[in-house]
């Protein structure tokens, strides 16, 4: 008698825990498909897409700029012969 009053404590107690669980995940689911969630969620991700081309952009014209440094470097001493 004991044992079953005890197992069935368990299973009450795992299906509470896992009923807790899974509405919690889907609490927290259904939040972040709310719309200001989204646009604020889209917000973010347009800004570091910005700030990546910002940098990507900024990277480039520095290995340009180098790199016109060092042909002119090259162009000058063979004009120079």
């Amino acid at each position: 008698m004991f044992k079953r009053a005890f197992f069935a404590m368990l299973g009450l107690g795992a299906g509470v825990t896992i009923g807790v669980w899974a509405m919690r995940r889907l609490d927290e689911a259904q939040r972040k498909l709310t719309p200001d969630e989204l646009a604020r969620s889209a917000q973010g991700r347009a800004a570091a897409v910005g700030s990546r081309l910002s940098e990507a952009y900024t990277v480039g014209r520095e290995a340009a700029a180098e790199r016109e440094s060092e042909l002119r470097a090259v162009y000058r001493s063979t004009e120079d012969r």
